[in-house]
Formats: structure tokens, sequence, C-alpha cells
């Protein structure tokens, strides 16, 4: 199947086993067969920020790494390695480091490149930037699962 960019939320949507509000990305902009750059507005209408750090909201890290997982499993699927009747599931996380906070309001930039397939598990990287300036880094792993578990 051939997409073209960018990819609004609706498709990514029907892309991703993700529904709201755990669907975390809000468009595709590119996909080279091995890495994705994707993107979301944090929304500061969103719930999370009303108790995490209430006077001074901040995206929790465990947010951006599903994010950063939502686009790197967006490469399996564009690139037609994951069966339709099954999706990329976490597997391991290694090497989180959160560089800056993200506030609400602002745009993040994710990328995530896959950089091994060894016996159904894949190996990724991934970062998230706002305005070119580096928020997290992460490797993480992930494999396929079914719909009928």
């Amino acid at each position: 199947m051939t997409h073209r960019f960018p990819i609004e939320k609706a498709q990514v949507s029907e892309l991703l086993p993700h529904g709201p509000p755990a669907m975390l990305v809000d468009r595709v902009l590119s996909f080279d067969g091995k890495a994705t750059h994707a993107q979301v507005h944090i929304s500061p209408e969103w719930d999370v920020f009303r108790g995490h750090f209430p006077d001074r909201p901040i995206l929790p890290g465990v947010l951006m790494i599903e994010m950063v997982a939502q686009t790197g499993a967006l490469i399996g699927v564009l690139g037609g390695m994951v069966k339709d009747d099954a999706f990329l599931a976490f597997t391991g996380i290694d090497k989180a480091r959160f560089r800056r906070p993200v506030v609400p309001g602002e745009t993040l930039d994710l990328h995530a490149e896959l950089i091994d397939v060894r016996r159904n598990i894949y190996r990724f990287k991934g970062r998230a930037e706002c305005n070119g300036v580096r928020a997290l880094s992460v490797e993480f792993l992930a494999s396929p699962l079914t719909y009928d578990l």
C-alpha cells in the first residue's frame, strides 16, 4: 500500500490499534522504509496536565516514550512487516534519557528508526524534539502480537 505524506490523525488511527486517549501521534510526515518522522501537538486540554505538576504542567516521560514507540510501530505497518491480524507491542525499553521538559502548547517531532530484526524482535532507536532541541532519546524493542490473544 502506498501512502501520501503527511498522513493525518484520522488515517494514523486506521494504521495503529490505539484509540483515544491512547492514540498519541497526530501526523506522519515521512517514512523511508527504515525510519519514520511524526508529530504530535501537546494540547493544554489533556487530562494528564490537571495532575502532573498542575502549577507547572509538564508532559510525563512515559507518554513521550509511548509517542516514539507508536512512531516506531508505524515503520512495521507502513513497511508491510506486520500482518493485518497483528500489531507491534513493546517488549523492552533501554537507554531512555530525558533532556528537557515538554510543556502544553508545544509540538513534538517524533523520530524512530528500525535498527535490527532478529527472531521476530524489532529493535528501534528513537528521539523526540521540540524546535530542534532533543527532549528524549530512547532505544526500545517490540514484537508482533496477534489480536486473538
